[in-house]
């Protein structure tokens, strides 16, 4: 709708109010919560999920390659230094929050490519792997909209098992994992400690499946997916005395 008055230009309001949406949402992020496998746990927002696995929609997924710096230290994590998304996985690059992007492509990336893993072995200093965004199973269509959504990063050792259940429920059921009631727990593995695992419990009532889709294209759920890490903040030195002995602070 515009209006035009005597003397002015033509408004838009059409315009205006979604350039005032635009502000609004750059300055409020989107709630979600977090679906993590931390120690073999599956656990929501750091509670333990009962039985170690939780029934849901996976409504979107995408790629993502994370460079961190350094030693892995649970206790201190730090965020990538470099970080790459994309939903198809084709023609990544460097986010442009990256604090310290690698290359101009992922593909052309050193740190990308088969035993760069500086502790060794013939896997790669980036990790490959995927965020997935998750609705409870338990979500009526009229919720779709405003649900919180959960999100969680898959390993990089439990990417193979993702791909599996994506061609699998395209070739039983002829659908992508939106069009599925998703299981997703964790189960102990010889070589990798844990891996998650995803079995199929039921396909989608049709009647959900445009809701399901118009929410995972929705900026919010694409925001929360390709997650815009902080750079890191260096942490100050440890005052030491005379004697070369650490002060307790």
């Amino acid at each position: 709708m515009s209006e035009e008055k005597p003397g002015t230009e033509i408004v838009d309001y059409e315009k205006l109010l979604a350039d005032m949406a635009k502000t609004a949402t750059a300055t409020e992020r989107p709630s979600s919560s977090t679906l993590s496998f931390k120690s073999g746990i599956v656990a929501l927002n750091g509670e333990a999920i009962k039985g170690n696995k939780i029934s849901g929609i996976i409504i979107a997924s995408t790629h993502a390659n994370l460079l961190y710096e350094g030693k892995w230290d649970p206790n201190n994590p730090e965020n990538p230094v470099c970080f790459a998304y994309a939903q198809d996985g084709e023609d990544m690059a460097p986010h442009p929050a990256s604090e310290k992007p690698q290359s101009e492509t992922c593909a052309k990336c050193p740190k990308n490519q088969w035993n760069s893993d500086p502790n060794g072995g013939k896997g790669k200093a980036c990790k490959n792997i995927r965020r997935i965004a998750f609705l409870p199973d338990d979500t009526k269509v009229e919720e779709v909209p405003t649900m919180e959504i959960a999100v969680a990063a898959l390993p990089t050792t439990s990417v193979k098992n993702w791909s599996n259940y994506v061609n699998l429920v395209s070739t039983m059921f002829s659908r992508p994992p939106l069009g599925m009631v998703t299981e997703i727990g964790v189960e102990p593995h010889l070589k990798h400690q844990y891996h998650v695992t995803f079995t199929a419990k039921g396909v989608i009532d049709i009647g959900m499946i445009r809701a399901l889709m118009e929410r995972a294209k929705t900026p919010a759920v694409i925001e929360l997916l390709h997650k815009a890490y902080d750079p890191n903040v260096e942490k100050p030195a440890e005052p030491v005395r005379a004697d070369g002995k650490k002060d307790k602070m």
